[in-house]
């Protein structure tokens, strides 16, 4: 709370300051009356918070951060899987996702579905894209199509995948950990739920133009979560528990169950005679993770250690080709990348590559 104290402190000071020199200036004008002085007194002195508030308090970091707004490129409003990239942003087909044009190709060629993240999103190239020209060197005809979206996780990624289902893949891979555990534990703590589905959803219009714009709503927000509800949506789901950290975990596994059922069951295969499925857990960093997120990582990776279904990738990665606790740097995307495409051949999926 010594951020809202500090700012309102501010505020104050800023408002009787400017007013001050501002009642000096009204006073040559002796034809003004006092009623119309102390008006303008109470328009300007609304004036200067606002300005301060909403424009000079952000300039410092303080406010929320972007992601309080709906992002209209990154994040853009879909149906089914709630969101995903803007269509023809950057270097976003027509359905939003990054790279050429989704169609399906001959009968010759291997195709594979990625879903992720920002971690699968970002890179100049990204994973999938690195695991396609490996796949391509090694003499294996294959196509690659990317449909990971900013801040978008595994139960989006299951309906995103029914969604685009009349795309053949051989194989559908399902990179990430970090958006179905920590992310849900730094924004909406209910399993499952969408990055920040209270804000975009469930806050009514002039809270959410208040917590967006005023930095000293924000920071009261950050502390207390009274404004938005979020202290009573976390009461609710006993967050920070036990309880809940086995949901969040049940969650995510039973998410996976689910995508690899749809996946071998339903999704048709281009080349080959059946549709594979394989998640892996990403690398995270624990340097960079508060000691919270440090015991979320911790029972994640034994929770995922009896589960045949999710392959630890997640210590591949050195500490220091970490940009923050997720992302990392264009070098371990190349590391990372090497390891799935080692796991896709190695293991030779279908027999058919």
């Amino acid at each position: 709370m010594k951020n809202v104290y500090l700012l309102l402190v501010l505020l104050t000071i800023s408002v009787i300051f400017l007013n001050y020199y501002f009642y000096i200036l009204l006073k040559r004008f002796k034809f003004l009356s006092k009623l119309k002085n102390i008006l303008t007194l109470f328009a300007s002195s609304i004036v200067i918070i606002i300005f301060f508030d909403f424009y000079i308090f952000k300039l410092f970091g303080h406010g929320f951060p972007s992601s309080i707004s709906e992002d209209k490129l990154e994040r853009a409003p879909t149906p089914f899987d709630m969101f995903s990239g803007k269509d023809f942003y950057n270097d976003h087909n027509s359905l939003g996702f990054r790279g050429k044009e989704f169609t399906n190709s001959n009968k010759e060629t291997f195709q594979i579905a990625f879903f992720g993240g920002s971690t699968g999103y970002n890179g100049n190239p990204p994973i999938i894209e690195l695991i396609h020209k490996n796949l391509k060197n090694s003499d294996i005809k294959n196509r690659a199509f990317n449909f990971s979206s900013v801040s978008s996780n595994h139960n989006q990624h299951l309906h995103r995948l029914l969604k685009y289902s009349y795309l053949k893949f051989d194989l559908v891979i399902f990179y990430g950990g970090f958006n179905e555990t920590l992310q849900t534990f730094l924004y909406d703590p209910r399993p499952g739920y969408p990055f920040n589905f209270f804000i975009r959803n469930e806050l009514g219009p002039f809270k959410y133009l208040l917590l967006k714009h005023s930095s000293i709503l924000a920071e009261y927000e950050k502390k207390t979560g009274n404004i938005s509800g979020i202290s009573k949506i976390k009461e609710d789901i006993n967050f920070q528990t036990n309880d809940w950290l086995n949901l969040l975990l049940k969650n995510y596994s039973k998410t996976l169950i689910d995508s690899k059922n749809l996946s071998e069951k339903f999704i048709k295969s281009n080349k080959c005679s059946s549709t594979k499925f394989i998640a892996f857990y990403q690398p995270i960093s624990l340097n960079r993770s508060n000691e919270y997120s440090k015991k979320i990582i911790t029972e994640t990776k034994k929770f995922i250690s009896n589960k045949n279904l999710i392959i630890d990738i997640s210590e591949i990665v050195d500490e220091n080709e970490f940009t923050d606790s997720v992302h990392v740097s264009q070098k371990a995307k190349e590391i990372i990348a090497e390891n799935i495409t080692s796991y896709i051949v190695n293991n030779n999926l279908n027999r058919c590559i």
